[in-house]
């Protein structure tokens, strides 16, 4: 019998190195299904929550941030190469608009209600870093969440709403209640954790060390 492991993932949607994070986390995971049993859950971090739902200009927020063009292609340069070292990549020069992600957080919880709340995260996080996605408006988002079989007006319905909000607020107050102040962060049953965007191999040592 399979040892179960469950591992909830601290994420958030505009942080790059969430998305190499999770790109390794999941291949440790495809590498070990032989041998344990995991349950996986997405949680909400949100880095600026101030950020405007209409969204912004992605470089201006940056330059504002890093406090320079230099640091940002610096910074963006790092994340890149972390990345294509990870077998992917991310398409910075597409990714035009910095969003607001709670209503991506609210979406994955409601997916995560239906059962498919990991497929919906990796179909988020890949139109945004590969595709450079304006998730600053609903239709967008409503489409790549309806990509991986739900009905497009039913999400559409969904996010015009205010359903999940308490929910994912409720989510983000207890992240905060268990001193994570970074992400990505891995949860492994609620005993220890793993910061940072870690390569593949510390997810499969990790693996093992909760096995025993």
């Amino acid at each position: 019998m399979k040892k179960k492991l469950s591992i909830e993932l601290v994420v958030d949607i505009v942080c790059p190195w969430c998305f190499v994070g999770k790109k390794n986390f999941l291949d440790a995971v495809n590498a070990s299904k032989d041998q344990y049993d995991f349950d996986i859950r997405i949680l909400p971090y949100q880095l600026d929550p101030s950020s405007p739902t209409a969204g912004v200009n992605r470089k201006q927020y940056l330059v504002n941030k890093f406090g320079s063009e230099a640091r940002v292609n610096e910074a963006e340069g790092r994340v890149k190469m972390a990345a294509q070292a990870a077998g992917t990549d991310i398409h910075m020069e597409k990714m035009l608009v910095h969003i607001n992600t709670f209503d991506c957080h609210r979406v994955i919880w409601w997916a995560g209600t239906k059962g498919k709340q990991l497929e919906v995260t990796n179909a988020i996080y890949d139109a945004y870093y590969l595709q450079g996605a304006d998730f600053s408006k609903n239709k967008n988002l409503a489409q790549v969440v309806s990509s991986v079989g739900f009905n497009l007006q039913e999400v559409e319905a969904f996010l015009e709403s205010k359903e999940g909000r308490p929910e994912v607020l409720a989510m983000i107050e207890e992240i905060a209640e268990l001193g994570i102040s970074g992400v990505p962060f891995f949860i492994f049953n609620r005993e220890a954790g793993v910061s940072g965007a870690q390569p593949k191999e510390a997810f499969l040592q990790a693996f093992q060390e909760l096995a025993k």
